[in-house]
């Protein structure tokens, strides 16, 4: 049996995601990982979040109302500076020139819609452990 990621690498998780069915797609996935993550419909109910209660982890949806993913990072970026959480982005841009136009906006990983859950485990191992 596998061993879950929570029990490897504990994290308190933001889900930014606007579509509901992603969003409670991503949280069935996070949970047969052991998490308990919180959910966000749009970057300002991020900002409201990311006020009350502190996350290692944001996986962040580009396309949302309001505030891109984009903007809603750089705010979460300013708000909190150097407690700021980890930012995945998580997007239906999947060429090879999406994810280094994401991280070069500072986003610490990338992941493209639709994931695989290994590559999401993958890319949260990378980005926590710094690699």
């Amino acid at each position: 049996m596998k061993k879950l990621l929570a029990k490897e690498i504990p994290l308190n998780i933001l889900i930014a995601e606007d579509n509901l069915i992603n969003q409670k797609l991503m949280l069935d996935v996070l949970a047969h990982q052991g998490y308990q993550c919180d959910s966000a419909a749009s970057g300002f109910e991020v900002l409201n979040a990311v006020k009350k209660k502190e996350y290692d982890l944001i996986l962040m949806d580009i396309q949302m109302p309001g505030m891109s993913g984009e903007e809603t990072m750089q705010s979460v970026r300013e708000l909190l500076a150097e407690k700021s959480p980890k930012i995945i982005a998580v997007t239906a841009y999947a060429m090879a020139e999406d994810r280094e136009k994401y991280l070069q906006a500072g986003m610490d990983g990338y992941l493209s819609k639709p994931f695989k859950v290994d590559a999401l485990v993958l890319e949260i191992r990378r980005v926590i452990n710094g690699n």
